[in-house]
C-alpha cells in the first residue's frame, strides 16, 4: 500500500473514532431527566447537628443556594435532638406525636412509617431514596427491613467494631438495601463522599421520572472528623475567626436553671477547637452539593428541582458553657433552613417568619401537587415561600424530653430535664418538668443572658405562657 493511502485510512480512522467520542458525549449530554413541572424532583440537603454560623464557611452553599434561594433565619426544630427531629421532617408531627422521643430507643420507637412523606410520594409516582443517616438505634431492627416507601435505602447501620473507631466518617456499615458494605479508615472510606457519589448514582438512575431524595450527611457530628484531605484548614486566622459571641463561656449563670449552673465548665481552647473541625468536616459536604448541582445541570433538571438545606437539630458550640444539643438556647434549637427553587418568585430573599421541622413534609407535598393529609402539625410554607407579605404564625412550641441515657460527649440528653417552650418574636418562656422557668426578651437580650423569669413584673406574662403552654405538654 502507498504511504499516502495508508495515511488517508489512517487519518479516516481516527475521524472516525472522534466521531464516535463526540456521537457518545452527545448523546450523554442529552440523558435529561424529568422535566413535568407538576411533579418537580426534590432533594433535602440534610447535615446533623449543625451550628447556624457554621454556613458562612460554606460557599458553594452560600453562592448557590443561599444567594439564590429562600434563607429562613429564624428555623427551628422542634425537638432539638437528632432522632426526633427527624421523625418530625419525614411525618410534620410533633415528637409526642410520631411516638420517638429520645435517641433511644429511637427507630424502634418510631410508629408512623406507614406514614411518611416517602410514602406519600411513591404512591404519587416519585422514585424515593434516604441515604446517609436515618434514624438512630436503627441497627436494633433487622437488616431486611426497609420502611416503607423508599426505593433506594442506603443508610449508617453501626460503627464497624472490628476497627474499634467510635465515629461514622470512618469504619462503619452501610445497610445498602437490606445488605451490609464495610468501610474502612482510608480516604476514600470517608462518609461524606460516599454519600455523595451514591445520590448522584441514584439521580442517574433516576432517568426520567420523578425523584424525591434525601442525602443525610453525618457532618458535623461528633467527632467531627474531615476528609484527610481538609485536615489541615482552619488553623489560620485567614481562614478562620473565632466564634465568640456575648455568651460563649458566660460568666455569670447564677439565673440560668440548676442543671445548667452545676454543669462542668468549658475551657476556650476546647471550644474553639471543636468549631474548627466542625467546619473542616462540612467541607466534603459543601463539595458534594456542588457536583450533584453540576449534575442536575447536566440532566437539565436544576430549573425543576426543589432544594432544600437543613440541619436536624443546632448546636451549642461553648454558648452557655454548652458543646451540645438539646438545650432550649437559640444555639440548640435554631437550624439552618434554605429552599432553592428556580420556579420561585420573590427570590432570593433572607426571611425572618418562623419555619419549622415539621412544615417540610406539608411543604413538599403542595409543591409536588400530593394532598396533605389531615392531622399534619406542620403547615406548608409554600404561601411564604410566594408571597413574604401573607399572614404568618406568631409563635412556636419547642418539646425536649430527657433520655435515660447519653448519647453524645455532653451528656445533655440525660442532663437536661424535661421542658416545653414557647417562642413568639417577642419572647421565650421555657417551663421544666420539675418547675423551673426561664424567661428571654429575644429583641432586648437576643444572646438569653438574662433570665427575666423570676422578676415579680413578668408574673403575669408567664401566667399567659404557661396556659399556653398547657395542651402542649405531654408527659411520657
Amino acid at each position: 500500500m502507498r504511504n499516502s493511502t495508508r495515511i488517508v485510512l489512517i487519518l479516516a480512522l481516527l475521524f472516525g473514532v472522534a466521531g464516535l467520542f463526540s456521537l457518545s458525549a452527545c448523546q450523554k449530554k442529552a440523558q435529561v431527566g424529568n422535566q413535568n413541572p407538576d411533579r418537580p424532583n426534590i432533594i433535602i440537603f440534610m447535615t446533623d447537628d449543625q451550628p447556624m454560623h457554621t454556613m458562612d464557611y460554606m460557599p458553594v452553599v452560600q453562592r448557590e443556594l443561599i444567594d439564590k434561594g429562600i434563607n429562613f433565619t429564624q428555623a427551628y426544630a422542634t425537638t432539638p435532638l437528632c432522632c426526633p427531629s427527624r421523625a418530625s421532617i419525614i411525618t410534620g408531627l410533633f415528637a409526642q406525636n410520631t411516638g420517638v422521643l429520645t435517641n433511644r430507643p429511637g427507630a424502634p420507637a418510631f410508629t408512623k412509617d406507614e406514614e411518611t412523606v416517602a410514602v406519600w410520594f411513591k404512591q404519587a409516582g416519585y422514585r424515593t431514596g434516604w441515604i446517609g443517616k436515618y434514624f438512630n438505634n436503627i441497627d436494633v431492627l433487622t437488616l431486611d427491613y426497609i420502611p416503607p416507601g423508599w426505593d433506594d435505602y442506603q443508610v449508617l447501620w453501626e460503627r464497624d467494631k472490628s476497627y474499634n473507631y467510635f465515629s461514622f466518617f470512618y469504619g462503619y456499615l452501610l445497610n445498602d438495601n437490606g445488605k451490609l458494605e464495610s468501610y474502612g479508615l482510608d480516604a476514600q472510606d470517608y462518609s461524606t463522599d460516599v454519600f455523595t457519589e451514591k445520590a448522584k448514582t441514584f439521580i442517574e438512575a433516576s432517568g426520567q421520572d420523578p425523584f424525591f431524595l434525601v442525602l443525610s450527611y453525618y457532618a458535623p457530628h461528633y467527632p467531627y472528623d474531615s476528609a484527610k484531605r481538609h485536615e489541615k484548614r482552619f488553623t489560620t486566622d485567614e481562614e478562620w475567626n473565632p466564634h465568640w459571641p456575648p455568651n460563649f463561656i458566660e460568666e455569670d449563670m447564677s439565673d440560668k436553671p440548676v442543671w445548667l449552673q452545676e454543669m462542668k465548665k468549658i475551657e476556650y481552647n476546647y471550644a474553639f477547637d471543636s468549631d474548627q473541625a466542625m467546619l473542616r468536616s462540612l467541607l466534603s459536604a459543601d463539595e458534594g452539593i456542588e457536583q450533584i448541582l453540576k449534575l442536575l445541570d447536566n440532566r437539565q433538571v436544576r430549573e425543576n428541582t426543589i432544594i432544600l438545606f437543613i440541619s436536624d437539630n443546632g448546636m451549642s458550640v461553648g454558648e452557655h458553657h454548652i458543646i451540645g444539643k438539646d438545650c432550649p438556647y437559640e444555639e440548640c434549637i435554631q437550624i439552618p433552613f434554605v429552599v432553592t427553587y428556580p420556579r420561585l418568585e420573590n427570590t432570593p430573599r433572607a426571611e425572618d417568619k418562623f419555619a419549622l421541622n415539621i412544615d417540610i413534609t406539608p411543604t413538599l407535598l403542595e409543591f409536588a401537587n400530593i394532598p396533605i393529609p389531615d392531622g399534619l402539625d406542620g403547615v406548608s410554607l409554600v404561601p411564604l415561600l410566594q408571597n413574604p407579605q401573607v399572614d404568618w404564625r406568631e409563635h412556636i412550641f419547642i418539646e425536649h424530653y430527657r433520655d435515660g441515657e447519653a448519647d453524645d460527649p455532653s451528656g445533655l440528653s440525660a442532663t437536661i430535664p424535661t421542658y416545653w417552650a414557647i417562642r413568639t418574636t417577642q419572647w421565650k418562656y421555657v417551663e421544666y418538668i420539675h418547675g423551673e422557668q426561664e424567661l428571654y426578651d429575644m429583641v432586648n437580650d437576643h444572646y438569653e443572658l438574662e433570665n427575666l423569669a423570676y422578676l415579680p413584673q413578668y408574673a403575669e406574662l408567664i401566667r399567659g405562657f404557661s396556659e399556653q403552654l398547657q395542651p402542649f405538654r405531654f408527659e411520657p
